[in-house]
């Protein structure tokens, strides 16, 4: 490929043009720094990457020197025409003496593992990929994009169509953690007419010409009707998108100031939230974005001191006598022990289980922090003993009527999170013994015919915030 002239490039009216608005986005937003600690350009060979390279490279000789790697992902989508993508990508950063790395990657049959998109699962790829590079070198920590404001109008399109609200109408941020995107100011009709001034060459994806993906459809179909009514509608949904980023920006930091500024997060302090707080406050305790129904759910849940609910990626919203939290699952219990009679230790030593034929003195449970004995018939147990965690749907029958263990642990307001680490005791008819509460009563009413036996739960150590519990430790 023939040797570029950079100078050329951005010397005609149209590369001027484009010279001055990615200026300008790099000044208001604060790029250059970033740029300056190396950059890894993300190189498709279509025209917004190849002018973005084209860009940096000229921009680098304006500013100061900085080191740049363009990187090629093929995703292997389009077979021949995917292999002469990265071709000619190679080829340019050969013609630029930029230092250039292709990468293959077998989009369809990942998506069709992973279960998503040709279009998600592409995208996940490609930005994994770009971050292990840089995980890997000491030159270069920022990664350039070359989204501009037509992509941004699409986004923006996209977004209203699926409901979403402000964070959404902000369409494609210029900055986001180290990923950055100099060209978001310049439409995509200003950086072909810059490329074709100086006859530049690049490649097409020929799936873009295509209406069949929504936003090709919204590229194709929707965007030269909205020209029919405004000649620059991409300056339009620029100004909505930066509206609504600063309003997003300035709610985030309320909600933020909430999270700091609060010890505890109470259910009625978030009761007591507008609902744009709230859902902010929400997903930056969850660490995520939250669906629109599991926000509503869990505003609704909010009216009750005690719930624990699944937000998905592992973790659940846990209120416990009003104080909220978020909790991964898997500091959650979920145990199973088999119990034989003598002495059973649980839980790293810091719980000891015992079953006798005879009652435990007083003075030897003093050995324990914490303990509580029950005695019941042998008569009444059917098959081996175990001891695990509470499942969905236990009950026991004592004193007379059915109790579902989650009223007992609730109405002794016992914390969600510490439910699941009271050892439940037993056999194959289901619960036998609930350490704090009762005995399962199964019709035995002649005690002189009946043998004892006597569970004991000890607590060795109070110390680890992962032990175990036993009820009596919640009696009121």
């Amino acid at each position: 490929m023939q040797a570029l002239d950079l100078d050329a490039v951005f010397h005609t009216e149209a590369g001027r043009a484009l010279w001055d608005k990615a200026e300008r986005a790099i000044k208001d937003h604060s790029m250059t720094e970033a740029l300056l600690r190396g950059v890894l350009v993300g190189l498709s060979g279509g025209a917004d990457s190849v002018m973005l390279l084209l860009f940096l490279l000229r921009y680098r000789r304006a500013v100061s020197d900085f080191p740049i790697l363009a990187v090629h992902v093929n995703h292997c989508i389009r077979g021949e025409e995917a292999d002469r993508d990265e071709e000619f990508s190679r080829s340019l950063c050969e013609s630029l003496g930029v230092e250039f790395l292709a990468l293959r990657y077998d989009i369809p049959s990942l998506a069709e593992k992973c279960g998503k998109g040709l279009e998600e699962m592409a995208r996940e790829v490609r930005y994994s990929c770009f971050a292990e590079i840089i995980s890997g070198r000491n030159d270069i920590s920022t990664i350039a994009v070359a989204h501009n404001s037509t992509d941004n109008l699409e986004t923006v399109l996209l977004n209203i169509l699926r409901g979403a609200g402000a964070r959404g109408g902000a369409g494609v941020p210029p900055v986001r953690d180290n990923i950055v995107r100099p060209l978001i100011s310049c439409d995509k009709g200003l950086i072909l007419s810059a490329l074709s001034a100086c006859g530049v060459p690049y490649v097409t994806d020929s799936t873009n010409l295509l209406s069949d993906y929504k936003r090709n459809f919204i590229r194709n179909e929707i965007l030269p009707t909205l020209r029919k009514i405004s000649d620059h509608p991409e300056e339009m949904f620029t100004r909505f998108s930066v509206n609504l980023r600063n309003d997003e920006t300035y709610l985030c930091s309320l909600a933020e100031e909430i999270i700091s500024d609060n010890e505890v997060i109470t259910n009625k302090l978030l009761i007591s939230l507008p609902e744009s707080l709230f859902s902010r406050v929400l997903s930056l305790m969850c660490e995520g974005g939250l669906s629109e129904s599991l926000i509503s759910d869990i505003r609704r849940l909010l009216s009750k001191d005690n719930f624990k609910y699944s937000v998905g990626a592992g973790k659940s919203f846990v209120c416990e006598r009003g104080a909220c939290r978020v909790v991964k699952e898997s500091s959650l219990v979920d145990f199973t022990s088999e119990i034989t009679y003598g002495k059973n230790i649980l839980a790293d030593g810091t719980l000891e289980i015992i079953l006798s034929n005879e009652r435990l003195p007083k003075s030897y449970l003093n050995v324990y922090k914490i303990s509580i004995q029950h005695e019941l018939s042998s008569a009444i147990i059917n098959g081996s003993l175990s001891v695990r965690s509470k499942c969905d749907g236990d009950s026991i029958f004592y004193g007379g009527m059915t109790r579902k263990l989650k009223k007992l642990f609730s109405d002794r307001k016992i914390p969600v999170s510490k439910r699941d680490r009271i050892p439940i005791l037993c056999d194959e008819s289901g619960v036998l013994c609930v350490p704090g509460y009762g005995v399962r009563e199964d019709g035995v009413q002649d005690e002189g015919k009946r043998d004892r036996l006597f569970v004991v739960f000890g607590v060795l150590s109070d110390e680890k915030e992962d032990r175990l519990y036993i009820g009596s430790e919640f009696r009121s």
